[in-house]
């Protein structure tokens, strides 16, 4: 009897050291819940400096907010020179019978912002972030650029970065991004949104995916 007492006592101080541990922990995370989700955020935007390049490259999606930061940076003199890839086009305008491509959308937002036409080039070609990182570094090449800045959506920036850098790699290209905030949803309170959250878990799976692949 007094070894089944004392096994007895012995798991249940287990138990109850256990379920104060996850007590502790899951309080902990719940304080702390705002500052974690936050930093899961920050974890995907790893932007560079803003700094004279050669030339700017917009990649394809989100137009009006990737257009808005570019022409911007124009604007800044950051470049004397901007391009706009993206070969798909939106099922949306498609369907109203409106074929323009995602560099087309792109150089069309950046004119609405005041950027001078004559400073903003097509490359209507690339269908994914790898394929136009592809089409960015020969076009860089070609035109015997050193230094280019690549700008994207801010969730985005983490996997441009790593698929520039790893397809320029040995090239002689400084490769720099820039994020263009979203109209969408508060970059720093992400999770409060709808379009937010699908941007961030959407993200971080693209991220696993080319981690996989690439």
């Amino acid at each position: 009897m007094t070894f089944l007492r004392r096994t007895a006592e012995f798991l249940l101080n287990r138990f109850m050291l256990s379920f104060l541990g996850i007590a502790i922990v899951l309080g902990l995370l719940w304080a702390f819940r705002y500052t974690l989700l936050r930093a899961t955020g920050d974890m995907l935007i790893d932007q560079d400096k803003e700094l004279h390049a050669d030339a700017i490259y917009v990649l394809g999606g989100s137009p009006i907010e990737r257009g808005r930061e570019a022409a911007r940076l124009l604007g800044a003199n950051k470049a004397d020179i901007a391009y706009c890839t993206g070969e798909n086009f939106y099922p949306l305008l498609a369907a109203e019978g409106i074929d323009l491509t995602e560099a087309q959308l792109s150089q069309h937002a950046m004119l609405r912002t005041g950027a001078d036409s004559s400073k903003v080039g097509l490359l209507q070609t690339g269908t994914s972030t790898w394929e136009e990182a592809g089409v960015i570094l020969a076009h860089a090449i070609e035109n015997n650029y050193d230094t280019i800045t690549v700008v994207s959506t801010e969730f985005h920036l983490r996997r441009v970065k790593r698929v520039l850098r790893k397809q320029g790699k040995g090239k002689g290209i400084t490769v720099l991004v820039r994020g263009a905030y979203s109209d969408r949803y508060d970059s720093n309170r992400w999770w409060q949104s709808e379009d937010g959250l699908l941007m961030v878990n959407n993200e971080y799976v693209k991220l696993m995916y080319y981690l996989w692949k690439y």
